[in-house]
């Protein structure tokens, strides 16, 4: 049976992905700051079946690799892939580009948002790093730069900033009606957005991790603003 929506009066719904098993770190950091900016959240999982109910808006989550079968990257690269999530997640994109509903992706999301577009992926960026170090952490330790006038830039508040790294691919050939909004010290993609309506808009780190940071705070409530007024039109 299809997921419905609960009740929730005023309040938006905002659908958010991630993975079926494993503990779901990144879902109850996601919730806090939906929650903290007035959205209600619900878990969407390969796992479930299609979602249905009045979204406003999705969150595409981190975690696995995107199989690179997808965007005709050299499959001998496979890792850590879940051919069943990138199917499931396909879907919400194409559900949420059927109803001209926003979407934030994180990390692997915003990977899959630009492959749902048409591009590809790096599938090993350790060969392109000489300022940016390999070693993944949570602590806002790498420099970003966001480009000047983009949306994310008016998103964060701000157009250099400090972000986490967990990641080990990122955007190579942008997809179509994307445009490059941040990257860090070694050019490598850190940030992409939509050129159209809706919003859809991807970064490279993790900002649920970083509710300490007012810019990353910024980018939850921004994104929830965008999504309540969209939907109040």
């Amino acid at each position: 049976m299809a997921r419905k929506s609960p009740a929730l009066g005023r309040a938006i719904l905002i659908g958010v992905t991630g993975p079926s098993q494993g503990m779901r770190w990144a879902w109850w950091a996601s919730r806090w700051h939906l929650r903290r900016c007035g959205a209600s959240a619900v878990y969407l999982n390969a796992a479930d079946a299609y979602p249905e109910g009045d979204f406003a808006g999705f969150v595409i989550g981190g975690g696995n690799d995107i199989d690179p079968a997808i965007y005709g990257g050299d499959v001998s690269t496979s890792r850590n892939v879940d051919p069943l999530r990138d199917e499931f997640e396909l879907s919400v994109l194409n559900l949420a580009r059927r109803r001209g509903l926003p979407v934030l992706g994180i990390c692997r999301g915003s990977q899959l948002l630009n492959v749902h577009a048409g591009g590809s992926l790096h599938a090993d960026l350790q060969a392109m790093r000489h300022h940016t170090s390999n070693r993944g952490t949570l602590l806002p330790r790498k420099r970003v730069t966001v480009r000047q006038g983009s949306r994310l830039a008016g998103m964060l508040g701000r157009e250099k900033t400090r972000v986490n790294s967990l990641h080990h691919q990122s955007v190579d050939r942008v997809g179509d009606g994307f445009v490059i909004s941040a990257c860090d010290r070694d050019d490598i993609v850190q940030g992409i957005e939509s050129v159209d309506e809706p919003l859809r808009i991807g970064v490279q780190w993790h900002p649920e991790y970083m509710p300490q940071r007012r810019d990353q705070r910024r980018l939850f409530a921004n994104f929830v603003r965008y999504c309540r007024e969209r939907a109040s039109r």
